[in-house]
């Protein structure tokens, strides 16, 4: 076996390692008929599967050609020496293969590690235990919220969580935050679908609440023991002073006796007590002020051990307070967590995040793991993507698949990542195991990697490549792990390609107190926007990168106002679409919220823009007769459809959709996934929206000139012309909200090993292992801050903008903490920085020759409905049955008898449909009369009348698909020896609209080969009026 059957890409940003990739697959897949049956091919994301496929079918298509295109030139050389093979040898073999994997395409396996595990799960699920049709979940947030719902609900009848539910709300309230609980069970709650935490969770799940509260109990009696020790301390410190002869005002503002008797009054706060240099006075003696004597070195000494002794008791003091505030969340998260599993069970459900732990219990312990046996014969060459974000688990479970290649003959394993790009440490991802195994340092295999460092950045001009070289190798000295240091010195020595040139500005923003931060940041790109426009470059050349959504929301918003075109994931949200928000007030005012805001929205978004003020005045007061007129919309006529039937509904009415519209067609989606797990009502559907509405967004549209806006983390694997990084000020040590499991002895924490801490800087003054903890997690948090900033500024092709901001010349701290410090310290050491200079350039962006725009004309796609009368069971809330009201009662009128003509194709029909209706509770008996006289009328209309017998084959209310993709549905057509008579029934007003959709009708009956007869419109009101058109 050849050592190079293991081998590990280091690929920093731009360096090709797709193209490194298809390399080495087309080499296994080129070199034996039907090899690639044998290849699995693991990345993170959709696109770069989507990507990596292309690649390789476009290169094997190309190869095959008889005239080789320039941009595959270079690779089928390299194949040709690789192989050892002829140029028509390998054009052969590469049609051949084309070939192959066209035909056997569910072979080609290039995948997500999650769809990986999934079809892995699916496969063995009777193996495993698990229900044959369970459902993946990928969103837990409703999980979640259901489970805690259920654990608030069982308040009141389960008296120790009840106990536990109320005190920690007084609690909350004793620290002056909310009493409501919910929030607090939310974010202790999200650790049970958080990898990084499982396996501590695990052990929780062995004890029960008795347990918890004894520990409770325990905790708090040990707090209030110290803090009678620490009184005890501080007032006899205060009685030293106090029995020296020293008056008070000897000593410099009075600190060293405040201190001791802030701490005397039960000021146990670290952060107000250690925030001065007492200490470092007490060590020098250096505690009174100049000229006055101490009374002796004992004095000194005494109060010193005094400060240590107190200063210690506080800081454990605090540790057992972090411990008991986490305490009551973490009681409670065992019973969210044994609620989430009876919920997963109740719907045969299985979050993605659990695929990793089920096959890691399973192949624990085994040398030789069931599934992986049988999976082995298939896969002997594994490729690996992005390796510095698979996660330990992930890992863990493909070392004995790939053992079990890379032992037999012929197998090999492909690993490919960047330890500089790794940013999801948060959901799991690890960047030391990608460092280790490219230092051969915990290698779980028998063979020795060969590691290959990718040198050329083929992305980025040689200015952006230059100053990304320079720049992070100095950062490097930032770091305080070694490891983290190697990484950066090392890794950051690419070399240029042929793109020569290219432009790096640092800009930093002077704060101004008038002026928001924020404001002044989305003004410099603004400019820096028009700067770039007038050399010639389109908006759909530049993408903005943030940090995180809330800043892009605001940018967005921002350059939306000065009519810059932007694309983000706000925009992408389907509730930005003013069409999805109206359907959304439609469904509503439905369920009986209707109220005038509701009404003031609907009618908003219908009003002429000339006369919308008097459009709403008028209409307001009477919308749904106002709707049911102008538009034949019955508000009575969803409540006895699904949602997804009623979204259609008006769509059509309203005509939302002439052309197919993305925010609509994925509404709908949305729309019949909720319907497929919760059923079709309405307001189910309202409460999955309330919840989600910020999540569901649109794909990214292609080609639209538009600047990109997107945060760092999703622009991860891609690249663009010129990019502009605004908020370059993000702080580097981040604790806030962070958790920290830290081992306790368990003798003196009845029987618990761990315990979790909220992460602060005070950790470091903790006892145990909590501050090691700590200091790892900091020089962990170090490494992440840098390779967001490597991530950021290796994206831009041309350009790079950096927006940052200018420390207050006031501030005498020199610490880097963020990034604007890391800029400036970085300019500090190339002599460049100046105080009053806030913009530094590096190279030049060239104008492009400006480019004449050719209109490309696209066809434009029809929305296509679905919806179909269904058989359905409703009861009687209609307003009009239930109560005399004259607006109600014509509409609903209106309404049924539509309905019930639909049900006729002949007079004879009536009886039956007036039957059917009855029987559905559509109508009541005192109804029947009134409803048939006015269906009798219209049938046995003097010119109407032909239309509703046997002479004629009536269709009611079917579609017609026309060629343009259009979908009509007359209410009904009458046919005899080939020619048509269009009927559309109306109610209220005479509008335009109505004869031209009768045009409509009969165009497309025309183009079916039909001659038009007549085309009439029924007009139901007081009286049965006609109109031919």
């Amino acid at each position: 076996m050849q050592s190079t059957s293991f081998k590990i890409y280091n690929a920093s940003a731009g360096s090709g390692k797709t193209h490194t990739l298809v390399k080495e697959y087309l080499k296994i897949a080129l070199s034996e008929s039907n090899s690639f049956k044998n290849i699995l091919a693991i990345t993170f994301t959709n696109k770069a599967v989507n990507e990596m496929k292309e690649r390789v079918l476009v290169s094997l298509y190309d190869f095959s050609l008889q005239s080789l295109p320039d941009k595959s030139k270079s690779l089928f050389q390299d194949l040709m020496i690789e192989l050892n093979v002829s140029a028509a040898q390998l054009q052969k073999r590469s049609g051949s293969t084309l070939k192959y994997i066209l035909h056997n395409y569910a072979f080609f396996d290039v995948s997500t590690i999650d769809k990986f595990t999934h079809r892995i799960i699916r496969t063995f699920a009777k193996d495993l235990k698990l229900p044959q049709n369970f459902e993946p979940v990928v969103e837990t947030d409703l999980l979640l919220d259901e489970a805690i719902s259920r654990v608030i609900q069982k308040a009141g009848s389960d008296n120790q969580l009840t106990k536990i539910l109320i005190e920690f709300a007084l609690e909350k309230i004793d620290d002056n935050r909310s009493w409501d609980i919910t929030y607090d069970l939310n974010k202790i709650g999200q650790l049970i679908f958080k990898e990084n935490h499982a396996q501590h969770l695990e052990k929780l799940a062995l004890k029960n609440m008795p347990i918890f509260l004894h520990l409770k109990k325990v905790i708090l009696k040990k707090i209030t023991t110290l803090e009678k020790l620490i009184i005890i301390n501080a007032t006899i410190a205060t009685e030293e002073i106090e029995k020296s002869g020293l008056n008070l005002t000897d000593f410099p503002y009075q600190t060293l006796p405040n201190h001791f008797k802030k701490i005397a009054d039960k000021i146990f706060d670290p952060s107000i007590l250690y925030s001065n240099k007492l200490q470092e006075n007490l060590e020098s003696g250096a505690i009174l002020k100049k000229g006055v004597e101490l009374p002796s070195n004992e004095f000194l000494e005494n109060l010193f051990h005094y400060y240590i002794q107190i200063k210690t008791s506080i800081y454990k003091r605090s540790y057992l307070k972090n411990i008991y505030k986490n305490l009551v969340p973490l009681t409670v998260l065992s019973v969210i967590q044994k609620e989430v599993l009876a919920i997963e069970k109740e719907r045969d459900q299985i979050p993605i995040f659990k695929f990793n732990q089920i096959i890691s219990k399973e192949i624990k312990n085994q040398p030789a793991p069931f599934i992986y046996e049988r999976l082995g014969e298939k896969y002997r060459h594994f490729f690996i993507d992005e390796f510095q974000d698979t996660s330990a688990a992930q890992w863990g479970n493909l070392i004995p698949l790939i053992d079990n290649a890379l032992a037999s003959e012929g197998g090999s394993l492909f690993l490919v990542g960047d330890s500089k790009q790794a940013i999801y440490r948060w959901r799991g991802g690890k960047a030391e195991q990608f460092i280790n195994l490219a230092s051969n340092f915990q290698n779980p295999f028998v063979l020795q990697p060969v590691v290959n460092n990718l040198p050329i950045n083929y992305r980025s001009y040689s200015q952006i490549v230059e100053f990304n070289n320079e720049f992070f190798t100095w950062t490097s000295g930032l770091l305080n792990k070694n490891t983290y240091k190697d990484l950066y010195i090392n890794g950051n020595q690419q070399k240029t390609n042929s793109k020569k040139g290219g432009f790096v500005r640092l800009n930093f923003i002077t704060k101004d107190t008038t002026i928001d931060t924020t404001e002044l940041h989305c003004e410099q790109v603004l400019s820096t926007i028009i700067e770039i426009n007038e050399k010639n470059y389109s908006f759909k050349d530049i993408t903005i990168l943030v940090r995180g959504n809330t800043k892009g929301a605001l940018l967005a918003d921002y350059l939306s106002s000065k009519n810059i075109p932007i694309i983000s994931s706000d925009s992408l949200l389907l509730e930005s679409n003013l069409k999805v928000c109206f359907l959304i007030n439609i469904l509503q005012y439905a369920t009986g919220f209707k109220d005038k805001e509701l009404a003031y929205r609907i009618l908003d978004f219908l009003a002429p823009k000339n006369t919308k003020h008097n459009f709403i005045y008028s209409n307001i007061d009477d919308l749904e007769n106002f709707l049911f007129t102008a538009y034949n919309f019955s508000i009575k006529k969803i409540e006895r459809l699904s949602t997804f039937d009623s979204l259609e509904y008006a769509i059509r009415q309203f005509n939302l959709a002439p052309s197919a519209d993305a925010y609509i067609i994925f509404l709908m989606d949305v729309t019949l996934d909720v319907e497929k797990r919760d059923g079709g009502s309405i307001q189910n559907f309202l409460n999955y929206w309330n919840k989600k509405k910020d999540k569901l967004a649109i794909a990214s549209p292609e080609n639209i000139d538009a600047i990109r806006i997107m945060t760092i983390h999703k622009s991860k694997g891609l690249e663009f012309p010129i990019v502009i990084f605004p908020f370059a000020d993000a702080n580097i040590y981040n604790h806030k909200d962070k958790m920290i499991w830290s081992p306790v002895n368990s003798q003196d924490f009845e029987g618990f090993d761990e315990i979790l801490l909220s992460e602060k800087s005070e950790l470091v003054q903790y006892p145990n292992e909590a501050a090691n903890l700590f200091n790892v997690e900091t020089q962990m948090m170090e490494l992440d801050a840098m390779n967001v900033l490597y991530v950021a500024q290796t994206r831009a092709e041309k350009a790079l903008y950096i927006i940052s901001e200018k420390k207050s010349s006031k501030s005498k701290n020199d610490k880097i903490v963020n990034y604007s410090d890391i800029f400036r310290s970085y300019l500090v050491q190339k002599n460049l920085w100046q105080a009053e200079k806030s913009i530094y350039d590096f190279g030049e962006l060239e104008s492009l020759t400006k480019e004449i725009a050719i209109d490309t004309n696209s066809e434009e796609l029809t929305y296509q409905y679905t919806f179909r009368d269904r058989p359905n069971f409703n009861i009687v809330t209609s307003g009009g049955m239930l109560w005399n009201s004259n607006r109600e009662e014509a509409m609903h009128h209106g309404t049924l008898i539509h309905y019930i003509l639909s049900l006729i194709e002949t007079g004879e029909n009536l009886p039956n449909a007036i039957d059917k209706v009855l029987k559905n509770g559509d109508i009541t008996q005192e109804e029947i009369t009134s409803i048939t006289t006015t269906i009798n009328d219209i049938i046995q209309h003097e010119k109407l009348a032909e239309y509703y017998s046997d002479k004629y084959h009536s269709l009611n209310e079917r579609d017609i698909l026309t060629s343009k993709g259009e979908l009509l549905r007359p209410d009904r057509i009458s046919i005899l020896n080939n020619e048509v008579t269009i009927i559309d029934y109306k109610t209220g007003l005479k509008n335009p609209k109505h004869k031209e959709q009768l045009y409509t009708y009969a165009d497309a009956l025309i183009e079916m080969g039909y001659t038009i007869k007549s085309k009439i419109i029924v007009y139901i009101n007081t009286n049965i009026i006609l109109e031919f058109v």
